[in-house]
Parts: structure tokens; sequence; C-alpha cells
């Protein structure tokens, strides 16, 4: 009886074509959202899905998950060559407009493609209304990239680039909002400057990702309308240089170091709009104070700070805030900090100056990062906490006169005082 039932259940589940049934917008939604590779094997489930497949607004192309064995790879080529064909290259202008476009590029093209297949396909899919760009790679695109800086009606574009490109001179990326550039060990320098003065000729421009290279000397960075600015500073620097940021619209700041940098840049200029920050520097020893202090009071006027602080275990603790015998800076406006680093003795006695300067704070987290080094110099000095440790304290609703007062023996605790 039971077999019976189950048997009836299987046939009555397997009558039933949910798939089918689903609207042809849907489809194509879905389908946007897998990468193209999947996406065109469903081609062979009707001929509907074929037409759908084609419909799709969003591509997504890796040349770099195809293997170099030159037996598989030819072979793989082919289908990925075909798949471009039937998706892209057979796209006409009448079809609905590619909002979004991925191509993944290798340096080393597997055998069966070439250089002049994949700038087609760029010059074919600029030609279609793209809106969101990303190029990771941009080799074998030189004959291609003009076509990139002259989609009018781009909003967002992400570049990684690791060879020498030219950018324009003129700009017609009218709406472009959001601009992404990563480059890689820039042998060209004047590049730099190329990019310093694209930015200036986008005048929709609110968020930019930049990566500076290796290599840079003086950078300067200017706009009236960039809000956000994420900034990636590369290992590979061993030069001292300045970054200069003069955006009076900014509101968000977010700088980090990619693994171990010899020097830090100096940074200046004017962020008057500046509301938030977050600051992630690793492998900080001595000769980086100076540029950590110079930062930090070039944000001072920020309302919600995060600082992210890692430093180098040397003999003696340092304070990676502040130089010898100077005072912190203040910060009229802030009201949330959020502090992880070392909290040794040096430290300790930085962020409580950094506090005394802060006479609008309503919250406060501080959390421990241990070192390696063993010595009691490097122990934390913050204080217990309802956990029984001393690995991070948290304050909020400073505000209250309840909590206020926790916060103020913090502020005045005495950090010469030594905990086994």
């Amino acid at each position: 009886m039971a077999t019976c039932q189950t048997e009836t259940y299987r046939e009555s589940q397997t009558e039933i074509d949910r798939l089918s049934s689903l609207p042809d917008d849907l489809i194509i939604t879905i389908l946007s959202l897998l990468p193209t590779r999947t996406a065109a094997r469903t081609s062979f489930l009707s001929r509907r899905f074929c037409n759908l497949c084609k419909a799709s607004p969003a591509f997504d192309l890796s040349f770099r998950s195809i293997p170099f064995k030159k037996s598989v790879s030819m072979l793989k080529s082919n289908s990925y060559v075909d798949m471009a064909t039937s998706t892209v290259l057979s796209r006409q202008p009448s079809d609905p407009p590619i909002l979004r476009f991925h191509l993944e590029v290798p340096e080393k093209l597997p055998s069966g493609l070439t250089p002049s297949f994949i700038c087609s396909l760029m010059t074919r899919a600029c030609s279609l209304g793209i809106r969101h760009l990303t190029i990771d790679g941009c080799w074998h695109l030189e004959a291609s990239l003009h076509s990139v800086f002259s989609i009018t009606s781009l909003e967002s574009l992400s570049l990684e680039i690791y060879s020498e490109v030219i950018f324009p001179s003129a700009n017609t990326l009218t709406c472009l909002k959001s601009l992404s550039i990563h480059l890689h060990l820039v042998h060209n320098l004047n590049m730099m400057g190329q990019v310093e003065h694209f930015l200036l000729k986008l005048p929709c421009l609110e968020h930019l990702q930049l990566t500076i290279p290796a290599g840079a000397e003086e950078v300067r960075l200017s706009s009236q309308t960039i809000k956000t600015l994420e900034l990636t500073l590369d290992w590979r620097c061993h030069t001292t240089y300045s970054v200069g940021l003069f955006m009076p619209s900014l509101e968000f700041l977010n700088l980090a170091n990619l693994g171990y940098i010899e020097r830090l840049p100096r940074i200046h200029g004017g962020i008057p709009s500046l509301r938030k920050s977050v600051i992630t520097l690793n492998y900080l020893h001595p000769e980086h104070v100076a540029a950590v202090a110079q930062l930090l009071n070039c944000i001072s006027q920020v309302e919600e700070l995060s600082l992210h602080l890692g430093q180098l275990a040397f003999e003696y603790p340092f304070c990676v805030l502040l130089e010898p015998g100077e005072e912190a800076p203040a910060y009229p406006n802030l009201k949330h900090l959020d502090a992880h680093m070392c909290f040794h003795e040096p430290n300790f006695e930085g962020i409580v100056s950094l506090l005394h300067q802060s006479p609008a704070l309503l919250s406060l987290k501080l959390v421990h990062l241990s070192t390696k080094r063993k010595r009691s110099g490097w122990r934390t000095k913050l204080p217990r906490n309802s956990d029984g440790n001393h690995q991070y304290a948290y304050f909020s609703n400073l505000h209250l006169k309840e909590n206020n007062e926790r916060f103020m023996k913090l502020v005045d605790k005495k950090s010469t005082l030594r905990r086994s």
C-alpha cells in the first residue's frame, strides 16, 4: 500500500513542470544572475530557453577558467567562442540593452582564442548600451578600450589593469557614478597622472575605488562630486610619497594597505564634509607613526571613526597614534569610535589622549589585538570588563549620567598601573 502511494506521488511530481510555468521575465532575471557559461547550458532545454538565454541583460564571461592543456583547451575555447558569439556578438542593437557585463581575461590566452576575438567581443558589447561594466585584466584589450571610454550610458566601471592603458583626454562618460581602478605594478608612472586628470572630467562621479600603484611619487585626487572614496595602498611601495585629497563633497573614506608597506603616504588636503572613516593599516612600525598621525589630523572632523591598526612586535612597544611628545588633534564632531589595536601602555595613553579631545562622543568600542610578544610591556592596559578579562571595553549611550561615569573612569585611568 505504501509503495503504491509513493509511486503515485512520484508520478504526480514528474508531471508538474514548474519551471516552464514561470513567466519569461522571471526566467530571464534568474538567468541574468548566473554565470553566462551556466546560463547558456539552459538553451539545450528547449527552443524557448535558447531565446531567453540570449535575451539576458547580464553577461559574465571568464576566459581564465579555460584549461591550458592544448587538447582540452582547444575544445573548451571553441565552446566559449560559440557561447560568446551566440550571446553577445549575435545580439542586435534593437534587442534589450546589456545592463551588466563582466569580462575576465588572462595574460596568456588559451589555444583557440585570439586577441582579435577578445577585442571584437568587447567592441560589440560596448555598442549595446552597457550600464555596468567590469573588466578583470585589461590584457589584449588595448585596441578596444577607446570604445569603453565612449559608452555614454555607462553608470559604473571597474578596471583591473596589469599593463599600460591610455586614459582619454576628453570624456563622454557623463552618466558614470561609480568608478573602480586597480593599478598593479605600473611601469608607466605617468598613468597615475592620467587617472588624476580623468577624474576631473567625470561630472556625476560619486563613488571611487582606487588602488595606488607602486612607484607613485605624488598623488593628487580632486573631485567636486565624489562622496565615497576607497583607497588601497600597494604593498610594493618602497619610497615616501604623498596623497592629496581635495574633495569638498567627500562623506566616507576607507583606507587600507595590502600587506607590509615600507613607507606609508602622507595624507593631506581638504575634505570638510567627511562624516565617516574606516582606517585599516597593518604591519605598522615606528617609521609609520608620523604618517598615521598626519592622517588622523586630516580626518579630525569625522563623526564615526573605525581604526584597525596592527603593528609589528618590536622589542619595545610604541604608540601608533601620536608622535612622541605630541597631543592628539581635536575631534569636535566624533560620536562613535571603534578601535582595534594592541592596547599596551603607549597605545592606551594615545587613545586616552584622543578621548580627551572628543567632547561629543556617544559610544566607544576598544578591542585589544594581541601580538606574539610575551613581554609584560605588550600586555593590554584596558580595564577589566564584565567578562572578567581585559581584552575589550564597550561604552554606549555616554550622554546618560551613569554610563558617562564609567567612561570617565577609563579616561582618568592611570595607565602606569602594572598588571601581571
